[in-house]
């Protein structure tokens, strides 16, 4: 079980939600995301990475299932392409490998 501020949550998958964004900028998306709760019915906001060279973004949520993501979305009205669940892989520090 995973623990998210102070309250018990079943198994959570990462979700990964693309955003195709032409001719908006990155004041824009900024608006736009910032109508996204943190954390509403069991889905957490994770954090998003924009792309300008592509007008894309990439946003990171936690939830149970997709719809959750979806509805979440839908709710404060910011566009998306599409939704897929994500495995997210640790990174290896090498720095200090002699080999």
């Amino acid at each position: 079980m995973a623990v998210r501020r102070g309250a018990i949550v079943g198994a959570m998958t990462t979700y990964l939600v693309e955003r195709y964004l032409p001719g908006r900028d990155q004041a824009w998306l900024e608006e736009a995301l910032g109508r996204l709760p943190a954390e509403r019915g069991g889905v957490a906001y994770l954090g998003s990475i924009y792309i300008p060279e592509d007008e894309s973004c990439l946003c990171r949520f936690e939830a149970c299932d997709a719809e959750d993501v979806r509805l979440v979305n839908e709710l404060a009205c910011v566009p998306f392409a599409r939704i897929t669940a994500a495995t997210e892989l640790a990174v290896h520090d090498t720095r200090g490998d002699s080999r």
